[in-house]
């Protein structure tokens, strides 16, 4: 019984540490209010700068300038400027001239001082150091070197997925760290577009001329022939092989979409697409139709579409069912994980959670 409820545990930390339950507005006096899985919080009081959410925080600029994190309940400051700042499924990345930090599950890292570039996705960092041209990586708390390279290394985004990152040498070699291992890819000192995911990689062979896949530690021809676009997903790779047939391959088995489709959007779990003046979702290997009406301005993430519905209400897709949230008009709406923040007035916001409405 012990060993039960243990299990029970360790499953509800696992789904609460990847739920993102969490939105944000700013109402007319600057006050900045946060919404944690059905409850509204006021978190700051004046006004406020750029603000970005991660899974379980929120980042802010306050009025002096500073860059602040309110995480558990927590006000955390990262620094007093910056250049840049992103946000991943996990991590918090800031750019302060050649100064990268982190905030990492509560946690406050310099990765170094002298960045030459650097790249992120949702789990990792990877970034070039100014001296000694070392090029490294952050994962899971560690920062390791990879090699020293005389020159600057080019980091390319598509190159970088949750899990995984393409590192290329300056012989031809190319390998993929993935989940903390380093694999074999191609050698060879042709071109190669590499686009990487959550755990796979997709890219032209030029030396078997074949359309190839890492995927979860393994490399497998998807198709005879090199492919005219593929994008990769969560987990999955969307891609138009030789024949113009759009096609989806995920472990090893492949859907087809069609062909001539138009307004493709590939990010998270989801492919949407118009065939035919129908718009259409792939998820989780099923093809959806959203039934009568055009879906504008499509957020999606996490499994989730939200769009403006014809009567200028929010819709959504939600993981696998088509359901109406409502026909009020709205001046904005933002999806965020699993929740839909619904603009209304002024003062007027309502936050879709769970199947539930929450009005403030």
């Amino acid at each position: 019984m012990k060993q039960i409820l243990f299990l029970a545990f360790i499953l509800l930390n696992i789904g609460s540490s990847v739920a993102q339950d969490i939105n944000h507005f700013t109402d007319p006096n600057n006050r900045l209010y946060m919404f944690n899985a059905g409850v509204f919080q006021q978190i700051y009081y004046q006004q406020t700068g750029k603000i970005i959410l991660g899974s379980d925080f929120v980042c802010y600029v306050d009025s002096k300038g500073d860059i602040f994190v309110y995480h558990d309940g927590q006000q955390i400051m990262l620094g007093q400027t910056y250049n840049e700042l992103h946000t991943t499924d996990n991590l918090l990345v800031m750019r302060t001239a050649n100064v990268i930090r982190i905030f990492d599950r509560g946690i406050k890292h310099i990765l170094t001082s002298n960045a030459a570039g650097y790249g992120y996705g949702d789990s990792l960092v990877v970034f070039q150091d100014v001296i000694g041209g070392y090029v490294k990586y952050y994962y899971q708390d560690e920062v390791r070197e990879i090699a020293m390279v005389v020159g600057d290394y080019p980091i390319g985004m598509g190159e970088i997925g949750s899990n995984v990152f393409v590192y290329k040498d300056n012989t031809g070699n190319s390998s993929v760290f993935w989940r903390g291992q380093f694999y074999d890819l191609l050698s060879t000192n042709l071109p190669v577009n590499y686009q990487a995911g959550q755990d796979v990689v997709a890219f032209n062979d030029p030396v078997n001329g074949t359309f190839a896949v890492f995927d979860n530690g393994y490399i497998l021809d998807a198709e005879p022939q090199h492919c005219q676009r593929y994008e990769c997903g969560d987990n999955f790779i969307y891609y138009i092989d030789n024949a113009g047939i759009h096609k989806v391959y995920r472990e090893e088995r492949v859907t087809e979409l069609g062909y001539d489709l138009q307004d493709i959007v590939v990010k998270d779990s989801i492919v949407l697409f118009r065939d035919v003046g129908a718009d259409k979702i792939w998820y989780n290997e099923e093809v959806y139709q959203i039934f009568n009406e055009n879906v504008t301005n499509p957020q999606i993430d996490g499994g989730i579409m939200a769009y403006l519905n014809k009567w200028g209400g929010v819709s959504a897709f939600v993981r696998g069912k088509e359901i109406e949230i409502t026909r009020q008009r709205v001046e904005e709406f933002r999806l965020h994980g699993s929740t839909i923040l619904m603009k209304f007035g002024p003062t007027n916001y309502t936050v879709w959670w769970n199947g539930k409405k929450y009005d403030f």
